[in-house]
């Protein structure tokens, strides 16, 4: 192969960088490896199984930090495929998946046969209000296309309204992230919560996406306000009356949509676009978490008390410049003086 040594009295020494191929294209009856690599050994199992390799050998010190990392490194793979397999496990399968036609081949077939049928066909009367915004989303297409009369409207409250007792707040995946570290999605819960018997939350996910929020082993083993979970459950127990919906695409929303309106009247879209015109208070500033967080931290505010400060005060620096009259009648005399003398006192 060299021109020089036949293959069986060659020694190559090769580095694990830039290796890929290398077995291939040298084929060893024998392979060492010094301070093994967990990857490398992969492909040599691999490679092992399209060719005859006599004996692997490993070069490593013994109770070594080499060897610490190449079993940590097992440890960590071994665990990744317990996880995939606990994951797989829990998967939701269709019973008949060998005849089953994908969401988006039953809206073709739905946007075909309307087509066919257009001149013949009689409106529907299934209807939804949705706000103007949610246009930028393929969701509101979809019902369109799906038979569903779409009204659009500006809503105040909520995205879409599915008869006057139901409206819906949908959210994709980054924009639920998002409202949430803002403080916008417990503004926009109160407000549905405030003005509809059923409110819910729509958290959508994309078509051929993970439809989970994390891995299983991702879960803190704590509450915590950063994380996402931790979140989500404290805009559960915020707004008891609050359901949360998940769907896993747009065509499945759909689906759902179709669930909730069987048997129910349609929306009034005067009466949704009424729907909290009439508040002037922004209580999103309630809700924003770094700001809030720093109150509480201050002398004298407590659960209890740091609302009617957040109410009153724009910032900080309004906080700060408040008289100790004002402050005596918004928490009270101790609690002011604490929150008073904390803010005023001498370097």
């Amino acid at each position: 192969h060299f021109g020089l040594l036949a293959g069986h009295e060659t020694v190559v020494v090769h580095a694990y960088s830039g290796g890929r191929g290398i077995l291939e294209a040298l084929r060893p009856s024998f392979v060492v490896l010094y301070d093994p690599d967990a990857a490398f050994v992969r492909e040599v199992e691999m490679y092992g199984t399209r060719a005859c390799v006599r004996q692997v050998y490993f070069v490593v010190y013994d109770n070594s930090l080499e060897e610490q990392r190449y079993l940590s490194a097992i440890r960590r793979e071994r665990e990744a495929f317990e996880r995939l397999i606990g994951d797989k496990a829990g998967l939701v399968v269709p019973l008949d998946s060998s005849n089953a036609v994908s969401p988006a081949g039953r809206l073709l077939q739905t946007i075909v046969g309307r087509s066919q049928r257009s001149g013949r066909m009689e409106p529907t009367e299934a209807a939804v209000v949705v706000d103007v915004r949610e246009f930028r989303a393929p969701l509101a297409s979809l019902l369109h296309a799906s038979g569903i009369s779409v009204i659009p409207r500006t809503l105040a409250v909520g995205d879409y309204v599915l008869h006057d007792g139901l409206a819906i707040e949908r959210k994709s995946l980054p924009d639920l992230i998002g409202s949430l570290r803002s403080g916008r999605l417990f503004n926009q819960a109160a407000a549905m919560t405030r003005h509809y018997p059923c409110a819910a939350l729509l958290v959508e996910f994309e078509v051929n996406s993970s439809f989970s929020l994390q891995a299983i082993g991702g879960l803190p083993d704590s509450v915590s306000p950063t994380t996402l979970t931790s979140q989500l459950a404290i805009l559960a127990m915020a707004f008891p009356r609050l359901r949360v919906l998940w769907s896993c695409s747009p065509y499945e929303t759909v689906s759902i949509f179709a669930e909730l309106k069987r048997g129910l009247p349609e929306p009034d879209a005067a009466k949704a676009v009424a729907v909290g015109q009439d508040e002037d208070l922004d209580t999103e500033s309630l809700y924003v978490q770094a700001p809030i967080n720093l109150l509480q931290t201050l002398p004298g505010v407590t659960q209890a008390n740091y609302q009617k400060l957040a109410r009153r005060f724009d910032n900080v620096r309004a906080l700060c410049a408040a008289e100790r009259a004002e402050l005596d009648e918004l928490l009270g005399s101790d609690a002011a003086k604490k929150l008073h003398e904390f803010l005023h006192r001498s370097k």
